[in-house]
């Protein structure tokens, strides 16, 4: 007998673990009487004597037999329970595994063996442990035994319940095996402690120690799936263009095997959310979906459901620690409208934890997230942890339109120089697109966005006006139309700019970004000298240059628009006529056919009349404060008649004779005339 008997019923499951380090003997019980009893015999016999009809008797001596009695059994663990670290043949089968389902059984075995030489009658209990995770039910536990005679099977197997009896004469043994099950549905690596003893009727009528114990513990044991499901986009990113027919999305789903208990025939399925269908081989940006299994499980295939609504993997098995990775493309739906700012999804794993077909194991990578489904995991909050957060997916409706608005013609001066008196142009450039910010990047990539500013065309030229020049490319941050100190300057190559420059964070849908071009000019109108550069113009072409693709969506169109700068002023002609000095400046119109600006004879005794006509060139400016002047040459002199068709002061100063008008009408002309006398000893050519 065992001496300091284990009470196994207070064990726990870290204990009954722990006990493989410990050497565990089969529980027995003996008892030996050497003279129990005696046999006592003494023999007689009768007889008849010949001629003597007297019946005779003898009586033998006594013989003596003392018989002894022993009674011996054991209870032996029989369970091979090597791999949880027991050993078979001691009084502990150590964690025998059970299904985590309720209702789920496990089965106990032992040997009973009588040693002794009489025949006993055992009462089998089973009993509960306390301090463990689960109970078995006893009621409905049962105790299969077969009687074994010199190894062989005495009679047929006889079912008994708890606290049945067994009779085995001496030397028979009896193969036990305790049928039990646990009512309550279980977590992972739940333990349940069952002892079950021997209770020898023979020994507690000798009021000996009559009963032998075993102690017998199941582990929950369960596959657990850690389950990670992951999405990118065919732009290597979470952003999903519902605009785009070509766009997809590159499914990733593992399932990992993190429980005790390796998974077969399981099966794994993702429903596709509204608004995407997996991709077919028929159709494009299909790529076949694989299945990889990483401790060498044969990977099953992918079933896309005929509507394309669902794939599926079936029978596939998973191995304690093994991942099976699956890959998937989905699209667009074309048959149902999305608006979905989202769209998230989520892969389940269903297994029957039994082998019986009945899949009462259900795991989704989105937890409780996932209302499609009710999980049952059997998990214990440090196993099989699921993740779904990368599998979420931004729709977007990807538009791409850039606007620029309508360029300005402008009259200017025939002069304007310094930073702060060039004329100005100013262009909103606008993202007019959706779901995509333009000009994100710099240089020729995709996301760059040029500006070009270059002149295209020049009066009877097609080349650059050297009196119009650009001298400054800025961005109107305060949009008041003029260059401000603090403002961005553009600098460009060739008449080449990034718009990244004036718009660093880029242009998000329905942004602006206001762009100032500066123009200077340094015309001349000197008629006298052959120049006059009153009217050339020049016309900037400024053109919005998208680079490339951004974002899976191809680049919009170019758009440009123009400004035409074109210089204005005062064009001033001079004409003269010849006629007798009896008669003044006033007295002849203005009209008079004979004005002619060519070389005319005038005769002596004769005066030369002169006429400067002023005409404002502007198109709708003004004109204020226009002195038209003239110096007479040393060969005439004045004559003091000034006139002019319009209100002009009269500022002359012999020999310069000056008209002031303080305001020119847009496209209008006035005009003073004057006479001098020639000299009779000067030329009588006029000019």
């Amino acid at each position: 007998m065992k001496p300091n008997l284990f009470k196994y019923s207070v064990l726990t499951v870290g204990i009954v673990a722990a006990m493989g380090t410990v050497t565990a003997n089969a529980a027995t019980q003996s008892y030996d009487a050497t003279n129990a009893f005696s046999v006592k015999n003494k023999a007689s016999a009768t007889y008849t004597v010949a001629g003597n009809t007297t019946s005779q008797t003898v009586t033998s001596n006594e013989v003596v037999v003392n018989v002894s009695e022993k009674g011996a059994f054991s209870l032996i663990a029989t369970n091979d329970d090597t791999a949880a670290g027991g050993t078979v043949g001691d009084d502990l089968n150590k964690n025998l595994t059970i299904n985590p389902q309720a209702k789920s059984a496990v089965a106990f075995t032992h040997t009973l063996t009588n040693a002794g030489n009489v025949s006993d009658t055992y009462t089998i209990t089973l009993a509960n442990a306390t301090g463990d995770d689960f109970d078995y039910n006893l009621t409905t536990s049962t105790i299969v035994y077969q009687i074994k005679q010199s190894g062989v099977n005495f009679g047929s197997a006889v079912t008994i319940a708890n606290n049945g009896k067994i009779v085995l004469a001496a030397n028979q043994s009896a193969e036990i095996t305790v049928n039990t099950s646990a009512d309550a549905e279980r977590i992972i690596n739940k333990n349940g402690i069952l002892t079950v003893t021997a209770t020898s009727t023979y020994l507690t009528s000798k009021s000996q120690t009559a009963a032998a114990s075993n102690t017998d513990n199941a582990i929950t044991t369960t596959p657990l799936y850690a389950i990670t499901k992951s999405a990118t986009t065919n732009l290597g990113t979470k952003v999903f263009d519902l605009n785009n027919s070509s766009a997809y999305i590159i499914y990733t789903i593992t399932v990992k095997n993190e429980g005790t208990l390796a998974g077969t025939a399981v099966k794994i399925s993702d429903a596709i959310p509204t608004g995407l269908v997996a991709i077919k081989s028929t159709e494009t940006n299909y790529v076949a979906p694989t299945v990889t299994a990483s401790a060498g499980s044969i990977a099953k295939t992918v079933v896309i459901g005929t509507d394309a609504k669902t794939i599926t993997v079936t029978d596939q098995d998973i191995k304690i620690g093994e991942t099976i990775t699956i890959t998937f493309r989905a699209k667009k739906d074309s048959t149902v409208t999305t608006t979905a700012t989202s769209i998230t999804n989520y892969a389940v794993v269903t297994d029957s934890t039994a082998d019986n077909g009945t899949f009462d194991l259900v795991d989704s990578s989105g937890d409780t997230n996932d209302k499609s489904v009710t999980e049952k995991n059997y998990e214990d909050g440090t196993l099989g942890k699921d993740n779904n957060t990368n599998a979420t997916i931004t729709t977007s409706n990807q538009t791409r339109s850039l606007t620029i608005t309508a360029g300005e013609s402008k009259e200017v001066a025939l002069v304007t120089s310094g930073a702060s008196l060039g004329n100005t142009y100013v262009y909103t450039i606008t993202n007019k697109g959706t779901d995509i910010t333009e000009a994100t990047t710099t240089g020729s990539t995709a996301g760059a966005v040029k500006l070009s500013i270059t002149p295209t065309a020049a009066t009877n030229s097609t080349t650059d006006d050297p009196n119009i020049a650009i001298t400054r490319v800025f961005v109107d941050a305060n949009s008041n139309g003029v260059y401000d100190s603090t403002e961005t300057v553009l600098t460009g190559t060739n008449g080449i700019y990034d718009l990244n420059a004036a718009a660093t964070a880029g242009l998000a849908p329905n942004a602006s970004v206001i762009i100032g071009v500066q123009v200077v000019t340094t015309g001349t109108s000197n008629i006298a000298g052959g120049v006059n550069n009153i009217g050339n113009y020049e016309t900037l072409t400024i053109a919005v240059l998208p680079q490339g693709t951004v974002s899976g969506t191809a680049k919009p169109a170019d758009v440009s628009t123009t400004s035409t700068t074109t210089m204005q002023g005062i064009n001033l002609q001079k004409y003269q006529l010849a006629d007798n000095c009896t008669v003044t400046a006033a007295s002849i119109a203005y009209t008079d056919s004979r004005w002619v600006q060519t070389a005319s004879t005038a005769t002596a005794g004769q005066c030369i009349f002169y006429k400067l006509e002023a005409t404002n060139t502007f198109t709708t400016t003004a004109i204020s404060n226009i002195v038209v002047s003239d110096t007479l040459d040393t060969n005439v002199t004045y004559r003091s008649d000034f006139a002019s068709n319009a209100t002009a002061t009269d500022g002359t100063v012999s020999p310069l004779v000056k008209g002031t008008f303080a305001t020119l009408a847009a496209k209008a002309s006035a005009a003073i005339k004057f006479s001098a006398t020639i000299s009779q000893a000067g030329s009588t050519t006029t000019n």
